[in-house]
């Protein structure tokens, strides 16, 4: 049960690329009968069968499940060891050789740019550690960037090329139709990123990822290279440099900022935004959880660092940001975003958050019940949830809390407070927001599929 219990966060994993091993034990040996099951405590058939679709493969080995984890594409890897021979000798194994950086000729790309007047970068999660390629490309060539959720921080804020936000945002699609050329670097184009493929991407498309295959199951491509994001600074070298096309690329974030604080259903939304910005130093990561507040960071959170923000888009798992920021905490201070119905999944880890001490924060924003239910179906029993006092669920592991009312400058200064203190606190934030256009039921082009 143990094992099973991960299967949720090893599925999240999966799905978002992301080179977890997975270590479990299961009944001695000498108490299995292949085929049958005896009711042994614990004992479950087969029970690798379990994370079969959700891991990359589950090889004999330690070493070999560590290798394959970090050899791309990136993915989990499942490893069972029997609990009698947990303390058997190992027997030798051969060190592995180094792992090489796959790379393929640039030519498909360097020719489709020598035809393009208006090239557009895409930088998803692929690029998560190729943000100085990714920013010596664009530059070269005078390209816009367009990151998806996993890709967040990879350019600083305030970079002259970043398109400050997501591609379903009126202004950005529009963008987006304007370019000649979308050179899709570490993405899949998946299907909440493009509003299930009805995002107007240019007809020329060239991939830049190690997996062909992955590269153009969604969109097809023009060319494919087969290669790491970094090939992509190299490139930069053999190109002549440009002048960008797309205008004032901070004015345009400035103005989509204002239309959505001008609109009464969004500006609660904006306050959140501001008031966290405002709170929270470079050096925080943030791990937002799938809630309404959790959509607005994912989104449009200004990430000042790489690898800044986290966010469980892969399967859209609840309960993902805390656990996750507990455990990233023991290496720098984090902040966690749920929802009440998904704080609920795992206020658990209390306990763990208490014992380690760490600078980790959670904010619970509480509308009192599963919000993003309440847009599109009728308020019922079934997405309310009864009132929950959760700075009296922290204050008793030993943690300090605070509650406050609304999103605005009380909040902002009690998460600053939290943040600076480097141990462990809870927010219970009562406040309801409207989703963003991010979201399925308000996603600006609707798919008929």
């Amino acid at each position: 049960p143990g094992a099973a219990n991960t299967v949720g966060a090893v599925g999240e994993a999966w799905a978002s690329r992301s080179p977890v091993v997975i270590v479990a034990t299961d009944i001695p040996t000498r108490l299995r009968k292949t085929g049958v099951y005896r009711g042994v405590l614990h004992e479950c058939t087969d029970q690798a069968a379990l994370f079969a679709p959700i891991t990359k493969t589950t090889p004999g080995s330690l070493r070999s499940a560590l290798r394959d984890a970090i050899t791309p594409p990136t993915r989990p890897v499942y490893v069972g060891i029997p609990s009698d021979i947990l303390t058997n000798d190992a027997p030798p194994e051969r060190t592995p050789p180094e792992l090489i950086p796959r790379t393929a000729s640039v030519a498909p790309l360097v020719d489709a740019l020598a035809a393009s007047r208006r090239p557009l970068v895409w930088a998803g999660g692929g690029t998560r550690d190729a943000g100085d390629a990714i920013d010596a490309f664009a530059r070269r060539i005078g390209a816009p960037v367009v990151t998806t959720y996993q890709a967040r921080g990879l350019l600083a804020p305030d970079h002259p090329l970043l398109v400050p936000a997501p591609p379903h945002e009126p202004e950005v699609t529009a963008l987006i139709e304007r370019a000649d050329l979308a050179i899709v670097a570490g993405s899949d184009l998946d299907q909440m990123n493009t509003m299930q493929w009805r995002l107007p991407l240019p007809e020329r498309r060239v991939a830049v990822n190690i997996d062909g295959a992955d590269a153009a199951k969604n969109y097809p491509m023009t060319a494919v290279v087969e290669s790491d994001a970094r090939v992509l600074e190299l490139t930069a070298n053999e190109l002549e440099p440009r002048e960008t096309w797309a205008g004032d690329l901070g004015a345009l974030g400035t103005a989509i900022r204002a239309r959505l604080a001008a609109d009464p259903a969004t500006r609660d939304a904006v306050t959140f935004l501001e008031s966290t910005e405002a709170a929270l130093p470079p050096d925080v990561a943030v791990f937002a959880d799938m809630c309404i507040a959790g959509y607005w960071l994912a989104g449009h959170f200004r990430v000042e660092t790489r690898r800044g923000l986290h966010y469980p888009m892969g399967w859209g798992t609840l309960g993902f940001a805390f656990p996750a920021a507990i455990g990233a905490s023991t290496v720098r201070p984090t902040v966690a975003v749920a929802g009440d119905g998904g704080a609920l999944f795992a206020l658990g880890e209390l306990s763990a958050l208490a014992e380690l001490g760490t600078p980790c924060t959670l904010v619970v924003v509480d509308d009192c019940g599963y919000g993003m239910l309440r847009y599109g179906y009728t308020t019922t029993a079934a997405n309310d949830l009864p009132p929950v006092d959760y700075a009296a669920i922290a204050r008793a592991f030993g943690i300090a809390s605070a509650s406050i009312d609304g999103v605005g400058s009380e909040y902002a200064q009690a998460l600053a407070r939290a943040v600076a203190s480097r141990v462990p606190w809870l927010l219970h934030v009562r406040a309801r927001l409207h989703p963003p256009a991010t979201t399925t039921p308000f996603w600006p082009m609707k798919s008929t599929t």
